[in-house]
């Protein structure tokens, strides 16, 4: 959870946000030692509470709370309380929070009121009760559909006003891309694909880009967010190599699918440098959902143990040395396949499980769920 939050601020503020982190513990911008579940007294008042009882020190917890997170939040907003309001840790810290009548945003990652671990804390009456019940005038966001429903279930009403954010991922961060290459893939459009299809090919008629592009275009007429990117550069060997890399943007204009091939040897870096560097070549390997490979002759065809090493699918044509390299296990079609009969292997290898769970994970990149937090936000404060 406190990774969760730190990503919601650290993107927040790149959007141009003005976000103050608040917490009892570790290196925030404001700390405040009794918002720690740790902190002494607060874990005595907690311990009492599962007991049944109120602690003498819950009200002077809660009025210490209500100065300092007042003059922290003095300024503020909204506040956003990821876990205080359906977790017993802190209940002098809700209580708190609620009475500072700010635009509250109930971040709900866990319920303990529905959760057997916490069944101590279920008594009647107040603090209690915040566990269970619905405080006026605050935003729940539920991280999940199910914890929706079970907010929902909880409060006894009805849940279309609980909203569903899931927690994010940086795919740059976890693809382990360099700075380097996860400007290069931001400036190609790379991390908004859906899918994304990878030719990690020179352009050379021997490649077969326009079979790629052709097939590719197939795929687009259902997945509308489908980019293919051409990563490698002119064929060095012959002047004619340029001419077909104008055929090929000429045949993706020709299809309607121009602004979906992205050819990177345009993404010009300096007079004859080449964009695409070696060490960007394992990055992009990992972002791609399919990589492509349509040659109609290979020496021995690398990218398909990259491929491999990223665990990403390799769709490539069946000839000898792919196939022996493959051991078989690429996604092979045949070396006179049509751009349709292309376009079927590529679909079945989008639609494996490993595809679909790696597209399902883009899809939570915090870049795309940034919008429907500060929509969020911005109707708490309206």
């Amino acid at each position: 959870m406190e990774s969760i939050l730190g990503s919601q601020a650290r993107h927040l503020r790149r959007a141009g946000h003005d976000v103050l982190v608040v917490a009892g513990r570790g290196e925030p911008d404001v700390l405040i030692p009794e918002l720690d579940s740790r902190h002494p007294e607060v874990e005595a008042v907690a311990n009492a509470l599962a007991e049944g009882r109120v602690d003498a020190r819950f009200e002077t917890l809660a009025q210490a709370l209500r100065a300092s997170l007042g003059d922290a939040l003095g300024e503020r907003d909204a506040v956003v309380a990821h876990n205080v309001l359906t977790m017993p840790f802190n209940l002098p810290a809700a209580t708190a929070l609620l009475e500072l009548g700010k635009p509250l945003v109930a971040w709900t990652h866990d319920l303990a009121w529905i959760n057997p671990r916490y069944a101590a804390y279920r008594h009647e009456g107040r603090p209690w009760d915040l566990l269970r019940g619905r405080q006026p005038g605050v935003t729940y966001v539920a991280v999940s559909e199910t914890r929706r429903l079970e907010l929902a279930e909880l409060f006894g009403g009805g849940s279309d006003d609980i909203q569903v954010i899931p927690n994010g991922i940086d795919i740059a961060e976890l693809a382990g891309l360099s700075e380097a290459t996860a400007q290069l893939a931001g400036t190609a459009g790379l991390l908004e694909a859906d899918p994304l299809l990878l030719c990690p090919l020179r352009i050379t008629p021997r490649k077969r880009l326009d079979l790629a592009i052709e097939a590719a275009a197939i795929v687009a007429r259902t997945e509308p967010n489908l980019r293919l990117a051409i990563s490698g550069p002119l064929g060095a060997h012959s002047a004619e190599n340029a001419a077909h890399a104008k055929h090929l943007q000429n045949l993706a204009a020709e299809l309607g699918f121009r602004d979906k091939v992205i050819f990177m040897h345009q993404l010009q870096v300096g007079a004859g440098v080449h964009p695409v560097a070696d060490a960007d070549i394992a990055g992009l390997f990992r972002l791609a959902d399919v990589v492509v490979m349509p040659s109609e002759s290979e020496g021995f065809g690398l990218p398909v143990l990259e491929a491999g090493i990223a665990g990403t699918p390799i769709v490539c044509a069946d000839i000898p040395v792919l196939r022996e390299v493959s051991g078989g296990d690429a996604w092979l079609f045949p070396p006179q396949a049509t751009a349709g009969e292309l376009a079927g292997v590529i679909g079945q290898a989008l639609a494996s499980p490993g595809a679909r769970l790696r597209r399902r994970a883009r899809r939570h990149d915090w870049s795309r769920l940034l919008p429907r937090l500060e929509s969020v936000l911005e109707a708490a404060v309206a």
